[in-house]
């Protein structure tokens, strides 16, 4: 099966959440996929149900990304797709242990899967984009990226490392046609929050009902932002309740009176 017979979108994490949700999307225009995940009969489901409602080719590789070999594997895969129009980077997981009580395999996975995997399937898709001149990128960071709190030291971290990432790709990729977005939702219903890291943590309960948001619109407001023509912006938070709530949680208008206090010295 040549999913190059026409435009062509890639997903990690596609066999749930806004993984899935992407796919849908992109095949409702039209393109065929490549669909990566650990899950091979959520895949595989998922790409036979797109393909029979929307006529694409639906290409399945069952990947864990913190693995190095699947991860090259992946890679190279990517570099071959000369019709890619789109590549997201969905895939991801959270965790709920504060140091030093953490579970360290975990979260030296959550490391390579957010960051080393992020990098290098970017790096890959750049191959064929460059080469045509066009292409987009989304990264699923998250209005963690921009706080930091208790339980979620290599979370908070990594997601800041996908939007600084993201800013400074698009600066690289600018004038070759390609558009790069850090996606920036906050706290989302989808089976993320079901995981085991993250089905008990403490900042579920912690948060009001109205700061929960419904993934679809998420995908909505990410699609319409890195399709703009006009307004070109890296980092997409789909909803103004988080934009307030990240803008209060810097305290900017602080940085006087903490350098003030702290005889110079920036804390």
């Amino acid at each position: 099966m040549d999913i190059t017979s026409g435009p062509v979108s890639v997903i990690s994490g596609a066999s749930s959440g806004f993984g899935a949700i992407y796919a849908e999307r992109f095949a409702r225009r039209g393109h065929n996929l490549l669909l990566i995940a650990r899950r091979t009969d959520r895949l595989q489901k998922l790409a036979a149900a797109l393909t029979d409602k929307y006529g694409v080719r639906a290409e399945v590789m069952t990947a864990d990304l913190s693995r190095a070999e699947d991860l090259r594997r992946v890679e190279e895969r990517i570099e071959t797709l000369s019709t890619i129009e789109y590549l997201v980077n969905s895939a991801g997981f959270g965790g709920n242990r504060p140091f030093p009580d953490v579970d360290l395999d975990l979260e030296t996975r959550m490391i390579l899967v957010h960051c080393l995997a992020t990098m290098r399937l970017c790096r890959a898709a750049l191959v064929p984009m460059t080469a045509k001149k066009s292409g987009k990128i989304i990264n699923l960071a998250s209005a963690a990226g921009f706080l930091a709190g208790r339980g979620a030291a290599d979370y908070t971290a990594t997601k800041a490392y996908m939007i600084t990432f993201s800013r400074s790709l698009q600066a690289d990729v600018a004038d070759r046609g390609i558009r790069v977005q850090a996606l920036c939702p906050g706290m989302v219903a989808t089976e993320f929050h079901q995981t085991n890291p993250m089905r008990d943590a403490p900042i579920k309960k912690r948060i009001p009902k109205f700061f929960w948001i419904d993934a679809e619109k998420v995908v909505t407001a990410s699609l319409k932002s890195i399709d703009c023509r006009w307004l070109r912006r890296v980092v997409c938070m789909p909803t103004l309740r988080y934009k307030i709530l990240i803008w209060a949680g810097y305290e900017w208008w602080l940085a006087p009176l903490r350098i003030l206090f702290s005889r110079g010295r920036i804390r």
